[in-house]
């Protein structure tokens, strides 16, 4: 018997970040740790619970309305209401004669494996095939689980309702390519074909088409969320960090620059999840956010994904005001306790400025000394919002700063 189970360990905690300068405080930052590691079957099949059964209909449902670009799913969504069965005659000079694949999927309760009680569980998919061979007629009889939890995909407390929609679809989606990716191998690939039928019986059989280290299914997830994003007025950032870019498993990275995304102008949520990355940070310079950060594992490679979504979206729980964190800066360079550099930064926000390639500022900055006063009636409130930026901005159009 072969078994191979895959599940998405979640970190619990989903972290609201703020308190960095410029850029950065314009953006309610929510991290969402995602590992990924191979867990054994279970041995006894318990039916889903009615919430377990709602929620699977619910995404489902959604799931085949959606017609956003989408690897093709049919076969695995078609065994949860009937057997799909492959057959193939091998080779006449291979060990077996015929195989018959056979081929269901159910829907199971959900249950935590105590290895990892410590984590949270999105939801899992689990080949589970029974071989016999009669008669040089090898059957694989493969009665498949598919879980999902309900703890973790009906929270939504602290994220943006489009993200965590997204979210979950992309977790039925992930799931669901183990299973078809694996039955692609099973219909198709003259490997995999030629290996069960030399296959002797006890041998194991091959699953890795499945896919259990997502080479496969990590890229095809990451276009699914980017255009379910790109639907809901979003976007998406992939970044992947790999080990020989990093100093001993630490990295700085940039996420991306605002400029690029002038709908994010006025502020917006950033939802990061991430595989094999922990101890991130964030920071802002030039009109660029960067991730810093650490790989769990030195030996492979990171996965970040950055969900972004404009200011006007989502519940706002932590929401950060760009004018009262822009004017915080303000008032602090006006006193003398932070630079021109980090009130360049403010500037560069106020006028849409991009940033200068490889990080390279005006030297010396063209920040005039008066303007310290208005810095700091606007911050005492002498002075409303819309006089200080429209004077900022007037002052760039003239290149009286720069």
């Amino acid at each position: 018997m072969g078994r191979v189970q895959k599940r998405d360990q979640v970190d619990p905690d989903i972290l609201s970040k703020s308190g960095f300068r410029a850029l950065q405080n314009r953006f309610l930052v929510i991290i969402s740790l995602l590992l990924i590691t191979i867990m054994p079957a279970s041995a006894l099949y318990e039916p889903p619970t009615s919430r377990e059964r709602d929620l699977f209909s619910q995404l489902l449902g959604k799931f085949e309305k959606t017609d956003v670009p989408k690897e093709d799913v049919t076969d695995v969504v078609r065994t949860f209401d009937r057997p799909l069965i492959v057959s193939f005659q091998c080779n006449s000079n291979d060990t077996n004669d015929f195989v018959v694949v056979v081929i269901t999927t159910r829907l199971a309760r959900f249950e935590q494996t105590p290895v990892h009680e410590d984590q949270v569980t999105g939801g899992s998919y689990t080949w589970d095939c029974l071989a016999t061979t009669e008669d040089a007629k090898v059957t694989l009889q493969c009665n498949n689980d598919l879980r999902l939890n309900t703890e973790v995909l009906l929270n939504s407390t602290g994220v943006n309702p489009e993200v965590h929609q997204v979210e979950n679809e992309m977790v039925l989606y992930h799931e669901l390519l183990h299973g078809q990716l694996m039955i692609n191998a099973i219909k198709s690939s003259a490997a995999w074909r030629q290996e069960i039928c030399n296959r002797i019986p006890g041998q194991t059989i091959d699953f890795s088409y499945a896919d259990p280290d997502h080479k496969i299914i990590n890229p095809l997830q990451s276009q699914f969320a980017s255009e379910l994003m790109r639907e809901d007025g979003g976007e998406m950032i992939t970044r992947y960090l790999l080990p020989n870019e990093t100093q001993d498993g630490m990295f700085s990275t940039t996420i991306f620059r605002i400029s690029d995304f002038p709908q994010f102008r006025e502020g917006g949520e950033v939802t990061l999840r991430a595989v094999n990355i922990d101890d991130t940070t964030f920071e802002a310079a030039n009109n660029v956010l960067i991730l810093n950060g650490t790989l769990v594992n030195k030996t492979e490679p990171g996965i970040a994904w950055f969900y972004i979504l404009n200011g006007t979206g989502g519940q706002g729980q932590g929401r950060m005001s760009l004018v009262a964190q822009e004017k915080r800066t303000a008032g602090l360079w006006a006193n003398g306790n932070v630079s021109d550099l980090s009130f360049y930064g403010v500037l560069q926000n106020m006028t849409g400025a991009q940033g200068h390639e490889g990080g390279d500022i005006p030297q010396p900055l063209r920040i005039p000394l008066w303007l310290r006063n208005a810095a700091n009636w606007w911050y005492e409130g002498r002075i409303d919002d819309n006089t200080f930026i429209n004077l900022v901005r007037y002052l760039a159009s003239q290149q009286i700063i720069s």
